[in-house]
């Protein structure tokens, strides 16, 4: 009894040395620059907005014209937001050439936000397209690891950290297969390159969310539903097994994610926060509590529990 006392004792302390060590945070926020991918909208807007008032630097990368301008115009003279297509390596060598043009000499990047990502096909394997499959990956995971290599010699420059966007569909595969992979290779990429730089004071932390309201799943799914149906890029053998009512099983788990996700974008952008700011990060960030307590189960049971719950909820879809 007094063993187990002790050892209880002990992993209580480890866990409060733990927690304090996580309350300290870095200094000189106004002479640190950071870079974020897809400031467009969602957790990237957000985020990009908060550290301006935080007073960092910001360079606020976005896919359009239009967002570039409403940031420029809207925001303090510390950020600046910049066209990157992150599936475009000219796009992203351009982008660079601002980012090189604008810091102060000597200075490099702090952190690299890669925050840039998109659903990519929707439906069951069969409907997906090679396009489906290659879209997907170009941007959530060839802009992930593209813009991390443009910006590495400025991260090492500042022992900095990289901080990628995941998702719990990267833990645990379901719903969309391009999504997934795409996600699981951020986890890949992510564990690769932490192991990499361990001895360069380089940090790599990852962001796991749950499911979040953000246009990516209010949006997006049924725009690409309609184009399925409709047949668009589908053979015409793939065509002739969609059901009379195939919009609406496309849709289906969308509207269950539509109807239960969380609407608290400020939690992935705490998350970020923390990764940017905190002198001693986590390496994984696990956001919502469907990732904490659902999905962080789900992907540590036996897969014959795991495979029945995600078919009893009905997320799969034809």
């Amino acid at each position: 009894m007094e063993i187990l006392l002790l050892l209880a004792f002990v992993l209580a302390l480890a866990f409060f040395f733990e927690w304090v060590l996580r309350q300290l945070k870095i200094d000189d926020y106004e002479s640190r620059y950071v870079l974020i991918t897809g400031c467009d909208s969602g957790f990237g807007h957000e985020l990009a907005r908060k550290l301006d008032k935080l007073n960092f630097n910001v360079f606020a990368c976005c896919l359009t014209h239009t967002a570039v301008e409403k940031f420029n115009e809207t925001s303090s003279p510390k950020l600046k937001a910049i066209e990157m297509d992150v599936s475009k390596d000219v796009s992203i060598e351009k982008a660079m050439e601002i980012v090189n043009r604008t810091l102060p000499s000597g200075k490099g990047l702090w952190a690299v936000v890669n925050n840039a990502g998109i659903l990519g096909g929707i439906g069951s394997i069969k409907l997906h397209t090679r396009q489906d499959y290659e879209n997907t990956l170009a941007v959530n995971l060839y802009g992930v690891i593209m813009v991390t290599k443009a910006c590495m010699p400025l991260v090492l420059k500042e022992k900095g950290r990289v901080v990628n966007i995941s998702s719990v569909s990267g833990r645990i595969a379901f719903l969309n297969s391009s999504y997934a992979i795409s996600k699981y290779g951020v986890e890949a990429f992510s564990d690769a390159l932490r192991r990499e730089l361990y001895r360069t004071g380089v940090k790599v932390q990852i962001i796991e969310p749950g499911a979040f309201t953000t246009s990516i799943f209010l949006e997006t799914p049924w725009r690409l539903a309609e184009q399925k149906a409709a047949g668009l890029n589908l053979e015409a053998e793939v065509l002739s097994q969609l059901p009379d009512d195939a919009l609406a099983q496309l849709t289906r788990p969308f509207e269950m994610i539509k109807q239960t996700g969380s609407s608290k974008l400020h939690q992935v952008v705490d998350a970020y926060c923390h990764a940017i700011t905190a002198k001693f990060p986590k390496k994984r960030y696990q956001v919502g509590n469907d990732a904490k307590y659902v999905y962080r189960l789900l992907w540590n049971l036996p897969e014959c529990i795991s495979d029945f719950y995600i078919d009893w909820l009905g997320a799969n879809s034809i």
